[in-house]
């Protein structure tokens, strides 16, 4: 085989590194805080990550899983590489697996960077298969507080998961060098050649499980909670009586009304709301897909969820935990709560709100402009009036200016007629006396001028 083929059948078969499903980290749902796990555990947190939901480089990946464990919504997807090697030991003859990280002293049959780096899904399903025992042993000295905390996170999630006497029971807790020592099966020729077959053929259904177009588009690609999910259904076949596992899952209220809101938030689709015949409404959760995030928690807005509630179940299958009978809304058909006075949700009552507004504030531009209009009208009024008055004024003026230009255009003639009445005293009682107009005193005094040579 060429160098260009087997990079290309490595390229193929092979991914180095886990995978980031943007859509469903934490970071992307509202909150106070950014989540900055994956980061701060990565031991080249600055050098891979850029933000915690964008990756700059993944060349320095060491592929130790600890973004994959440290996660909290399950947005990072570990390599089929990192599943198949985590989970690889469930096939080994050995009734007892040996877990320990590289700072151990101790010989153990798997070694990871840190067994904080093994999540608590793959704990679990190694524990239903196999005895565990955890070396502990370089955790009193290690100086990494984060990977501590992880750790002691994952066992109580354990703790949670089995209960404690089965906890016990499939655990066993090393804290001193000779506590719980490796030891190794011998075989015979025949168990080997079974352990061989059954490792070829395990080997072969992994490798064809990472060929691309042979996942499942509701599987999502192989994943530690699906396979223990499929371990737990195997166990409650094989069982009269099954054992009950503990698993968070959402707890409803009377409050919750169907609304859909927590449906939607849930990335993962873990989530569903079911309508019955009946006329309610159920909602199923398959715990397997949910990674306990408690995002549906924070996108409840009526109180409906309140946190997340251990239960006890048979199999990590799709399960009823809440029924609520819809009321739906008049205007646009959605679920509302039950309480609602007017019978509309949120989304109609402020669109009705906001009509009204919209109606009043043009009722009012309306009055005010009909105002603007009435006092405009008005000031033309006044101003045509003020305008008329002042031209009957003027015309009053000048009809009045009239006699007294006419009064002053006669006032020459008998001016000089008072002179001549003046030297003819016996005519100028009969002008003075005479009620007709301003012309006859001017024809008197016309017809007296002729006149005057005589007297003299």
């Amino acid at each position: 085989m060429g160098f260009f083929t087997r990079t290309a059948m490595d390229m193929l078969m092979k991914t180095t590194h886990p995978e980031i499903n943007r859509r469903q980290c934490w970071n992307l749902h509202p909150h106070r805080k950014p989540c900055t796990e994956c980061k701060d555990i990565c031991p080249y947190g600055e050098q891979i990550f850029t933000r915690p939901n964008l990756v700059k480089d993944w060349d320095p990946c060491t592929e130790c899983g600890l973004c994959v464990s440290a996660c909290r919504s399950g947005c990072i997807i570990p390599s089929p590489e990192q599943v198949q090697r985590d989970t690889s030991a469930a096939d080994t003859d050995n009734d007892t697996i040996w877990i320990g990280c590289e700072k151990s002293t101790r010989k153990n049959s798997m070694v990871r960077t840190c067994i904080s780096a093994l999540t608590w899904e793959t704990l679990a399903y190694l524990a239903l298969n196999k005895k565990i025992v955890l070396d502990l042993t370089p955790c009193g000295e290690c100086e990494n507080d984060l990977c501590a905390a992880q750790l002691r996170k994952e066992l109580t999630r354990l703790v949670d998961f089995f209960g404690q006497p089965m906890f016990e029971a499939r655990f066993t807790l090393a804290y001193e060098p000779d506590e719980a020592l490796y030891h190794v099966k011998e075989l015979s020729r025949r168990e080997m050649f079974e352990q061989v077959s059954h490792g070829s053929k395990s080997g072969t259904k992994k490798l064809l499980q990472m060929l691309p177009g042979l996942h499942s588009e509701d599987d999502g690609g192989v994943d530690f909670r699906l396979l223990l999910h499929q371990r737990t259904k195997q166990l409650k076949a094989s069982m009269e009586t099954p054992l009950k596992y503990g698993y968070y899952l959402p707890n409803f209220t009377d409050k919750c009304f169907g609304c859909g809101k927590c449906e939607k938030a849930c990335r993962a689709g873990a989530l569903k709301l079911e309508d019955l015949p009946d006329g309610q409404t159920r909602i199923v959760i398959t715990p397997w897909k949910c990674s306990e995030c408690e995002v549906c928690v924070a996108s409840c807005s009526n109180h409906g969820i309140d946190g997340m509630k251990l239960r006890q179940l048979t199999t990590l299958g799709p399960v009823s935990v809440h029924k609520c009978t819809k009321t739906l809304c008049k205007e646009c058909g959605k679920p509302i709560a039950p309480g609602s006075v007017d019978g509309v949700c949120t989304v109609c009552r402020i669109k009705a709100r906001t009509k009204k507004r919209q109606e009043e504030a043009a009722a009012r531009a309306k009055q005010l402009r009909e105002e603007r209009e009435a006092k405009k009208a008005a000031e033309e009024a006044a101003k045509a009036a003020a305008e008329a008055g002042a031209d009957a004024a003027e015309t009053a003026v000048q009809m009045a200016a009239a006699p007294a230009e006419t009064a002053a255009a006669g006032s020459v003639p008998a001016a000089a007629g008072s002179v001549i009445t003046a030297l003819t005293p016996e005519k100028a009682v009969p002008a003075a006396l005479d009620e007709t107009p301003a012309a006859a005193p001017e024809n008197t005094a016309e017809k007296d001028v002729p006149d005057t040579p005589k007297n003299d």
